[in-house]
């Protein structure tokens, strides 16, 4: 057993920790204790220098969306449904992270560590500001994360699975280069909405949100709408 390995309760406390130190920061930026450029070290403000997609706006809807699932009692609801976890660093993930909206690849990140195996993260040219910093910060909260945890520059290596999110043409690519190990690859995905004409006023304004959000680029933002024959776009 890898002695560096943490126990699952323990890893849930760290993510839940984790939860806890973007939500005090979240919490300070909102009443004015913080400017952006001040928030997580200024980090944020780091990352939209980097990706001007990446507005203030969108990456504190994207940590609050976050900080969903980093609640201590979410995660172990989330977690009882499955029969074992292990105990021990039991394989190495290799995740292709996408790059349209901010840590867009979060989810993998906290899956395959939850899951009990070590990550070897390939992060997106448009996201590599946000998850090495908050990746650091958990390994503050727990010190045994920092093996587990391995950012690659160069060509992906040493992994016993993968996990990749890229458009249809990589994703062919992708499919034919992983072939020899167990792999989850993920292809450009579009939303719909059907209009039926009797939506409130409320409904239509939600809706709008899942078009604009993240100026569109999101997987689940709506990119096309069916409406009825003579419906009054006005």
């Amino acid at each position: 057993m890898d002695t560096n390995f943490t126990t699952l309760s323990q890893r849930i406390d760290a993510f839940h920790k984790l939860g806890r130190f973007i939500s005090s920061e979240l919490l300070a930026y909102k009443s004015g204790k913080k400017s952006f450029s001040e928030l997580f070290d200024g980090i944020l403000f780091k990352a939209y220098l980097k990706n001007n997609w990446f507005t203030e706006e969108n990456q504190i809807k994207a940590l609050e969306g976050i900080l969903q699932f980093l609640d201590r009692e979410l995660l172990n609801e989330w977690l009882s449904k499955y029969e074992s976890v292990p105990h021990s660093a039991s394989a190495k993930v290799a995740v292709i992270m996408a790059g349209n909206i901010p840590m867009v690849g979060f989810h993998d990140f906290l899956s395959v560590l939850m899951a009990g195996h070590r990550i070897i993260i390939k992060l997106s040219s448009d996201d590599k500001v946000l998850l090495p910093y908050f990746a650091q910060k958990l390994t503050d909260i727990d010190s045994a994360f920092s093996s587990l945890i391995h950012f690659e520059e160069e060509k992906l290596s040493g992994f016993d699975a993968v996990i990749a999110t890229g458009s249809n043409n990589s994703a062919r690519y992708f499919e034919y280069y992983f072939s020899a190990v167990p792999h989850i690859i993920r292809k450009n995905r579009n939303s719909v909405a059907i209009i039926t004409g009797n939506e409130t006023e409320q409904e239509l304004k939600l809706l709008a949100e899942d078009i604009f959000t993240y100026f569109g680029l999101g997987c689940r933002n709506v990119s096309k709408i069916y409406i009825p024959e003579g419906y009054d776009v006005n």
